[in-house]
Parts: C-alpha cells; structure tokens; sequence
C-alpha cells in the first residue's frame, strides 16, 4: 500500500495563485525616469507592501533593461487583499508626470519545466510567525498622544528671591514657614504635589510642582513679579535641566550641624525660662489673700 500511495505522489510541478489570494500588482506605462522609492511611495498610498525577509526591505521592484534603466513597468506585493482592489480604482488610468499608468493584478506566466533545486529555501515555522506577527503588528492602532501634551517639566515652576539663606542660620524653622506660605499660595491655581526649599540656594530658590503644566501657567501668571518680603518674586517654568541643590562640603556641613545644636540649646532655654517664669507668677486672687 505504501508502495503504491508513493507511485501515485505527483512530481511537484507549477501552480497558479488562486485570485483571492493574489495581492501582486503589475504597474504599466511608468515614467522612465521614476525611482523605487518613488514606486514604492506611489503604491503605499493604496495599502501596506508586504516585507521581503529576504531582501529586508518593501516587496516593490522596477523592470530594468540590460543597461540597468527602468523599462517603465514594475511589480508590488501588497499584505491585504483590500489594498488590491483599492490600486486598481485609485492608481488604474491615473496620471504621474503626463504618462497615464496602468494596474492590474500580476499574472505568472511560468517558463519550462519546474525545478525544485531553483525554488527558494524553505521558511521555519519560527520565521513565518515571525513575519505574519511583524505584519499583524503594522495594523494594530495605537491612539496618538494629543499633540497639546506638554513636557513634564512645564508642570514645574522656579520661584526666585523667596528668602535670603542667611535668614536660615538664624532660625532654622523658617524653611518651614516658607514651605507653608507657598503651598497656602499656589494651591489656589491648582493640584500642589510636591514643593521643594533650595535653603541654601544664594537666590532663594523654591520649586512647585503641580498635577497639570496649565496649572503652572496660571501660578506663573500670578507670582511673576509679585512682591515677597520685600523682594520682587520671578517665577518662571523650570527648563528641565537646571539643578538648584547646592552641594556642601564636609567643613561646611559641619559647621551648620552646630549651629543647629546651639540652636535647639537657646530654644530649650527659653522654653525653660518661659516655663519658670509662668511658675513665678502669682494670680490676682492669691496676693490679695
């Protein structure tokens, strides 16, 4: 029985591509003068061109003559089969540079006796998924992002001349202060996420972030020029780059450390004093007695 299946095999011999299936375009009548990427431009209007894994590039070839000039036809190998019958409505009997092309879909005539030695090597399995997934992927629709989205960074203002930084050696807790101020004030343009005190910036840098840059513009608007502590604000978007962390070094770092500790001295004796003196006091009530 096998011996008799394997008598019956067909030699392999050629095929027609049934219509359905045929995405190749024969394009008549070019220009001579007309380039591939012109050709390929021209056939990309009606649909995607199939990729050559071959060749790595777009399935569209211009007919040469022995001396290497377009002969003035050309082929091209659509993915879709939609893509087919719009060429043949949009680029049949149209005119390109006063020559009136003509499309049709490619019909193979096959010369000789077929050669399975000539065929190309067979594709893996692994190579065609690859490619039809490559393919599926050309058509997968991702929504654009808005062209009004803005950079990151917009959404950040630099508020200049906030504080002298010498007003911190003094009394440190008025980095705090200043924090609160300009939270209690730029929460009235908008979503405040985050805020920053450059306490040892020599412009008196603080820095705003909010949810939206339209939010920014608006803290801008109002801050820019506005009067603080005697000084004139400038607040502006930050650029993206600039960096406002003043870097210290060791002699500096510990010198600040002490100033905090004599700091939080004086403060504990005055809470001491104040404390002593509310005891030394005597109610009204009492020193009449």
């Amino acid at each position: 029985m096998a011996e008799k299946r394997k008598a019956e095999k067909e030699p392999p011999a050629w095929f027609d591509i049934a219509e359905e299936n045929n995405t190749n375009m024969y394009v008549s009548d070019l220009p001579d003068d007309i380039t591939e990427k012109e050709f390929e431009e021209m056939m990309s209007k009606c649909g995607l061109i199939m990729y050559d894994p071959a060749t790595k590039k777009p399935k569209v070839k211009l007919y040469k003559d022995a001396e290497g000039k377009p002969k003035g036809d050309g082929l091209c190998s659509y993915i879709k089969i939609e893509s087919v019958d719009l060429a043949l409505k949009i680029l049949d009997g149209s005119d390109l540079r006063g020559k009136t092309i003509h499309v049709q879909r490619a019909e193979f005539q096959m010369k000789g006796n077929f050669d399975p030695t000539k065929r190309k090597k067979k594709r893996s399995n692994r190579e065609k998924r690859k490619q039809k997934l490559k393919q599926e992927k050309l058509f997968d629709w991702t929504p654009d992002e808005p062209t009004s989205s803005r950079p990151k960074h917009e959404k950040v203002v630099i508020i200049k001349h906030m504080f002298d930084p010498k007003e911190f050696e003094k009394d440190p807790l008025l980095i705090n202060e200043i924090r609160d101020d300009v939270r209690s004030e730029a929460s009235k343009f908008g979503d405040v996420r985050k805020i920053v005190v450059y306490d040892r910036h020599p412009e008196g840098v603080v820095s705003v972030t909010f949810r939206e840059p339209e939010e920014a513009d608006l803290c801008i608007e109002a801050l820019n020029g506005r009067w603080f502590a005697q000084q004139q604000l400038d607040a502006v978007a930050w650029d993206g780059h600039t960096k406002y962390d003043i870097e210290e070094t060791a002699e500096e770092k510990e010198a600040r450390l002490k100033k905090w500790e004599t700091f939080l001295e004086s403060e504990g004796k005055k809470e001491e004093q104040d404390t002593k003196r509310k005891g030394d006091e005597v109610p009204h009530s009492e020193a009449k007695d």
